[in-house]
This record gives structure tokens, C-alpha cells and sequence, in this order.
């Protein structure tokens, strides 16, 4: 017998890193109420997860700001040191507040290097394949029409950005807080 949200009755129902479980093992259905709760649990999860990536994303792109656009710093330079303060921010709010993590630190620092520099590793080819297509012949009536607000280089970092969003959201959601 499955829930109207999927969930089987046979299954062990449980939250990473809660005090909070609920098991059935047997053939009758699941009090709606007991559903309720674990799918609230779920939704204020990936809700406190998609602030915490809103915060590092506006944390990355305000370093950006400031170290490109002011400062009129190296647009790789900039980009890189954004995305560090960016991480930190990501490791302490989600190991903290949104995961409340009790695994080895060592061993989810290590996971959390190595999710953060596969992720900027794509981010860094993203927006380096950005710049390129932004300064190509074909594009240059929407680079000239960006131009007006930002310079096209931060353009291509909020485009890496997203692509660094995707791929790190899923990458410690699966392996790094797990």
C-alpha cells in the first residue's frame, strides 16, 4: 500500500540528522498525520537549504562586485575569491544550522573540498566558455545591450554561478551532509 505522497508502508520513514522517526513495518496504511510531519520536515529542510544557498550566492556575487567592478580586479581573481568566501559560508551554515551534521569534521571537511573544487572547477570552464561566447561576432548586440548595466565578464559569472548552484546543491545533498 503507498501514500498519496509515494511512500510505502514497509518503508523505514526517517529525516537525516533528526531526532525525529517514525517506522511501520506492517500492511495498514500511515495516519495522514504522521505523513503531514514528515513531509513538513522535508519542505523546512530543503527550504533552510535553498536560503543558505541564496545567502552564499549573494555572498559570491557581491565579492565579485566589489573585487571586479570596483576594484577593477583580474575577472578569474575575483571570481575565485568570491566563491571561497561563498564556501565557507556554505560549510558553516549547512553543517550548523541546516544539517546539524555529527559526522567525522575531518572527513566531511575533506568531502566538502573536494564537492567545492569539482563544482568551481566546472563554474571556472562555464565562465570561461561564457566570456568566450559573450566576445564572439554573433553575440555582440546582446553584449553591447548588457554592457549598459554590467560589465560582460560579471554577466558570464552569473552564469557559471547557476551552473556552480546545480551541480554543488546535489553534490552535498548526496555525499558531503548525507
Amino acid at each position: 500500500v503507498t501514500s498519496e505522497f509515494g511512500i510505502q508502508n514497509s518503508e523505514i520513514l526517517s529525516l537525516p540528522n533528526s531526532e525525529f522517526k517514525i517506522q511501520r513495518f506492517c500492511h495498514f496504511r500511515i495516519p495522514k498525520s504522521e505523513i503531514r510531519i514528515v513531509y513538513f520536515l522535508h519542505v523546512k529542510h530543503f527550504i533552510k537549504y535553498n536560503l543558505i544557498g541564496v545567502m552564499n550566492t549573494l555572498i559570491t556575487l557581491a565579492s565579485v562586485w566589489i573585487m571586479h567592478q570596483m576594484l577593477d580586479w583580474n575577472l578569474e581573481l575575483s571570481n575565485f575569491l568570491g566563491f571561497i568566501f561563498g564556501a565557507i559560508n556554505s560549510y558553516l551554515m549547512n553543517r550548523i544550522w541546516n544539517f546539524k551534521s555529527h559526522n567525522k569534521k575531518r572527513t566531511e571537511v575533506i568531502r566538502f573540498i573536494i564537492v567545492f573544487l569539482a563544482a568551481y572547477a566546472l563554474n571556472f570552464v562555464t565562465l570561461e566558455a561564457s566570456v568566450y561566447v559573450l566576445n564572439t561576432a554573433w553575440c555582440k548586440p546582446f553584449t553591447d545591450f548588457i554592457s549598459q548595466f554590467m560589465k560582460p565578464g560579471f554577466f558570464a559569472n552569473i552564469v557559471a554561478n547557476g551552473v556552480y548552484a546545480i551541480a554543488s546543491f546535489t553534490l552535498y545533498k548526496k555525499w558531503v551532509f548525507r
